[in-house]
């Protein structure tokens, strides 16, 4: 058995979306911008956090029996306020 401990940091992002909202917005757009956040987050991975040897990006599905989650507002646009 190795020593020490294994320690992962693990942080979560949600994008709500105004159940108002009349855009249809294209899987393929989701998929783009997962990628770009995914690819920000691994590039400055080394400088802020470089104690870490592995990124692991999941995706999944999630049925939460307890939650303590922080919700920010963002500043209204044309793209996130419904007309």
């Amino acid at each position: 058995m190795a020593d020490g401990t294994p320690r992962v940091l693990r942080v979560s992002f949600e994008f709500h979306v105004d159940r108002d909202l009349k855009k249809n917005i294209q899987w393929g757009r989701i998929e783009r911008a997962l990628e770009a956040i995914t690819q920000r987050v691994i590039g400055m991975a080394e400088t802020v956090f470089p104690w870490a040897w592995k990124v692991t990006v999941r995706k999944q599905w999630v049925y939460n029996w307890a939650d303590d989650t922080e919700s920010h507002i963002l500043p209204s646009t044309s793209d996130n306020t419904p007309a």
